[in-house]
């Protein structure tokens, strides 16, 4: 027959502190944040036949990412810091320099980091540089030399397009820059300068947040980021079908014609898209077109929020219980 001890019926009660019920350390939640990481785009190329600028890099964990790679996800640990760096459009040179593009700066995100996009080519024979997305090819030559668009980087952006051949290097035509959704276009005769490649869309924000914080470039109900810089046309070209930008923040390329009898000027891509500026074939007012800047967007449960370095320039705003934190300047701790 059992017994009663200490308020209980059956043997004396027992405990091991192995079954003890544990304690949630809240402070080492691991939060999953999604990102869009897009770095700067170079600079168009300047001089005859001068290639667009490639677009930079595109990272991220939510819809398109660039070079046609599928998402990235990242976990973070609640109380951990981590590097925030938004990178600069690479910058155009003064007027008539005839030089290849600058590259664009770097964009990160902790472990995640976007390439800057590459330079377009320069005047006669130099080439243009790889990147997140590659700048344009310009006059190839008789041998071809430098006249071939460069590479991008994998899972960030394509290649930039090549630039035309002709007997004479001043009725030629450059390749456009590379984007992040697409290749630069390929000079197809002395009167065609590439366009640039096309960019990404991306869901992380919507239209109207994009419109509001300045960021991307929405067309059609799509948010995009990313573009190549158009390419431009030679001194002695004739026609008046100027280079267009990919969409995504792109520069147009110069061109002696834009179809009114006037000189088009080289356009600068578009801040915080990480477009690719368009070239400049040296005349008018104008050098070619600087690179966009990039941009960095988090995505995290509306519960949290960000401890933000001060060398950062970013808005946050809230919807469908998530916050989105957009940084379009500068680099910093942020913790969460």
């Amino acid at each position: 027959m059992s017994k009663k001890q200490f308020g209980y019926i059956g043997g004396t009660p027992t405990q091991s502190f192995s079954n003890l019920p544990s304690k949630r350390n809240i402070s080492q939640y691991i939060i999953d944040i999604d990102y869009l990481v897009v770095a700067g785009g170079g600079s168009g190329g300047d001089g005859v036949a001068a290639g667009g600028g490639g677009a930079g890099g595109v990272r991220s964990s939510i819809s398109n990412t660039g070079g046609g790679c599928n998402t990235e996800f990242k976990k973070v640990t609640k109380g951990m810091s981590f590097t925030v760096t938004v990178g600069a459009g690479g910058a155009a040179g003064t007027f008539s320099d005839n030089t290849a593009g600058a590259s664009g700066s770097d964009s990160v995100f902790s472990t995640i980091t976007s390439t800057g996009g590459g330079g377009g080519a320069g005047y006669y024979l130099q080439a243009g540089s790889t990147g997140g997305s590659g700048g344009g090819g310009g006059y190839r030559g008789s041998d071809n030399s430098a006249g071939y668009g460069k590479a991008g980087t994998s899972c960030q952006g394509y290649a930039g397009g090549n630039g035309h051949t002709n007997a004479t290097s001043a009725r030629t035509s450059g390749g456009g820059g590379g984007g992040a959704g697409g290749v630069g276009a390929n000079s197809t005769g002395y009167d065609t300068p590439g366009d640039g490649g096309i960019g990404v869309t991306n869901t992380i924000i919507s239209t109207s947040e994009s419109n509001s914080a300045s960021v991307g470039e929405v067309d059609s109900g799509n948010v995009y980021f990313g573009g190549g810089g158009g390419a431009a046309g030679g001194a002695n070209c004739q026609g008046s079908d100027f280079a267009q930008g990919g969409k995504g923040g792109g520069g147009e390329g110069q061109f002696p014609d834009d179809g009114s009898g006037s000189v088009n000027n080289a356009e600068n891509a578009t801040a915080n898209t990480g477009g690719g500026g368009g070239a400049s074939y040296g005349a008018g007012s104008a050098a070619s077109g600087n690179g966009g800047s990039g941009v960095v967007i988090l995505k995290y449960p509306a519960i949290f929020t960000l401890s933000i370095g001060a060398g950062l320039t970013s808005t946050t705003v809230e919807s469908s219980g998530f916050k989105k934190t957009i940084f379009t300047a500068g680099t910093g701790s942020v913790s969460i």
